[in-house]
């Protein structure tokens, strides 16, 4: 196959394929709001969810060297959390979580669904002024309702992305290689049953926390 070098993306050596390939999809879509953001030393990012995204971007946040909290529901999630980078673990399943972080991070990172819940505004109310509330996560639903009150205490914004850019790509990619970033990634052979268990596992949330196919020249003989 021949391609033109714009749409190829030349992969470090220092990166195996199976890491890489689930940097080109989950990784690029939380790089690119960090990035975007000037996430940094100094600055302070919750991630919400520690799932395929989530520590991605957990990762990332550490790499470019901004302070990391993890905000879950799944408070045995904290040791993994902690593993990737985050210097905090917050458990949000707790009452009153949001109270110590009121007007604290310069970026929330929703990679989890809570656009349409109850707490929004708990998140909401952790960020600094003029600062955003970053859904990449896919909502099954859209935001039930949503007052200009709920954003005026700090003029924070909500926004949303669905994946980087070609240059953001290659920048990620470098990062990766020159800090020898590892994501947690399972490898299942592309066999019929190795697929199936696969589909049974992401649809029952056994993953932690991506999944890459592996042995393609085996079962396709090339």
């Amino acid at each position: 196959m021949r391609a033109h070098e714009y749409f190829v993306f030349p992969i470090p050596d220092a990166i195996p394929s199976h890491l890489a390939a689930p940097m080109l999809c989950a990784g690029l879509a939380v790089w690119e709001p960090l990035v975007r953001a000037g996430a940094g030393p100094g600055k302070r990012v919750a991630i919400v969810g520690l799932g395929g995204l989530g520590h991605f971007a957990v990762m990332f946040a550490n790499a470019l060297g901004a302070e990391a909290t993890v905000i879950s529901h799944s408070p045995s999630k904290e040791d993994d959390a902690l593993e990737l980078g985050a210097k905090h673990f917050v458990s949000s399943g707790e009452e009153g979580w949001a109270r110590p972080l009121a007007f604290k991070f310069d970026l929330v990172l929703s990679t989890a669904d809570v656009l349409q819940t109850s707490t929004l505004q708990d998140y909401l109310s952790t960020l600094k002024v003029g600062c955003k509330f970053h859904q990449v996560g896919l909502p099954d639903e859209p935001i039930k309702e949503l007052k200009p009150q709920q954003l005026m205490s700090n003029a924070c914004s909500i926004g949303s992305s669905h994946i980087g850019s070609r240059t953001e790509c290659l920048a990620m990619l470098r990062l990766a290689a020159e800090k020898k970033l590892r994501p947690m990634v399972e490898t299942v052979s592309i066999s019929e049953k190795g697929c199936a268990d696969v589909v049974e596992r992401v649809k029952n949330n056994k993953v932690r926390y991506r999944f890459a196919l592996v042995d393609y020249d085996k079962v396709f003989g090339t």
